[in-house]
């Protein structure tokens, strides 16, 4: 495929882009037939080989700008889809379609790939960045706290309430989120993204210790705190995922990064990172405390980890 049909800076090609001849058109749909490339919205492509390589939500930004390429003007990028762009954890999965804000008045309605939100919006609750409109980070936060699955809100909550773990936008403070919700007074949603407000906290390190904590509250165990601290035998610091002091019980969230992403790793192998867990847990152990483990599919299959709790001797009100 011709370099000169893509755009620069996204990559897209644009059959009705004045910079492509009919006969060019033409061969970018014959490209799509043959499986060469792949359609993101109607009239614009990229090549498949490019699509495949992308990440999730490098694809949904993908769709995003494959949308704003059709506007006459430019769309507001809000909930789910402004979240992606923020780099914010999706669960349960990521969107399927682009969300986009528009005014209350408008007559935009949602089809082709495009979800539409009708809200009132501020100067202040736009911003442009990465060649997008898009809802700020605070804004976005309260629009998923107001129409989207508990769970979807906090774990974007938790992500950006956490002093290290975003790198597109600062972390936010709890108390200026709160305020923010009750700026907007009564509407829809206000009883819910107030109560996923209250709920999120800044100490989850990732998407799956935040969903472990929604189900240890919906399964009525007692509130744990996050990252306590334990002095290393060795020097320095361990600080555990889950922690009931009053119970002596630590928990901890086995998800596969812990073992596999180099992140977690530094440097060690994943058989070193196994052991280096093993004296770690030898350790907590030591002062006392003990240690119950769960993995993803525990979090998912709730009667698992309600009997992991148990057995850890944690009371339960349900």
């Amino acid at each position: 495929m011709n370099e000169h049909l893509r755009n620069a800076r996204t990559g897209l090609i644009l059959t009705s882009s004045p910079f492509i001849t009919p006969s060019e058109a033409r061969q970018v749909r014959r490209d799509h037939r043959s499986g060469t490339s792949t359609r993101l919205h109607r009239g614009v492509y990229a090549e498949t080989e490019r699509v495949t390589s992308l990440n999730p939500r490098a694809r949904h930004i993908a769709q995003i700008h494959a949308i704003v390429e059709t506007r006459r003007t430019r769309p507001i990028i809000g909930h789910l889809s402004a979240a992606v762009f923020w780099g914010m954890p999706i669960r349960p999965s990521m969107p399927s379609t682009v969300h986009v804000v528009v005014s209350p008045s408008s007559g935009a309605h949602s089809k082709n790939g495009v979800t539409v939100h009708k809200e009132l919006l501020s100067d202040d609750d736009v911003v442009q960045a990465g060649g997008l409109l898009v809802t700020s980070p605070l804004r976005t936060l309260i629009d998923l706290a107001r129409v989207s699955p508990f769970i979807t809100a906090v774990t974007a909550l938790d992500f950006a309430l956490h002093e290290r773990r975003s790198t597109l936008f600062r972390p936010l403070v709890k108390s200026a989120v709160l305020e923010s919700v009750d700026s907007l007074g009564a509407v829809r949603g206000f009883s819910r993204a107030r109560r996923a407000v209250e709920f999120s906290r800044p100490g989850a390190d990732n998407p799956g210790e935040t969903h472990s904590r929604v189900v240890i509250a919906e399964l009525g165990f007692p509130s744990p705190e996050l990252q306590v601290r334990h002095v290393n035998p060795r020097g320095g610091y361990y600080y555990t995922d889950f922690e009931w002091p009053e119970f002596r019980r630590i928990g901890e969230f086995d998800g596969k990064g812990k073992y596999l992403k180099p992140e977690y790793l530094d440097r060690m192998s994943p058989g070193d990172a196994v052991v280096e867990e093993k004296i770690r847990e030898d350790h907590l152990r030591a002062q006392g405390d003990g240690v119950s483990r769960w993995v993803p599919a525990d979090v998912n299959n709730k009667r698992e980890l309600r009997r992991i709790l148990l057995e850890a001797g944690l009371p339960c009100t349900r």
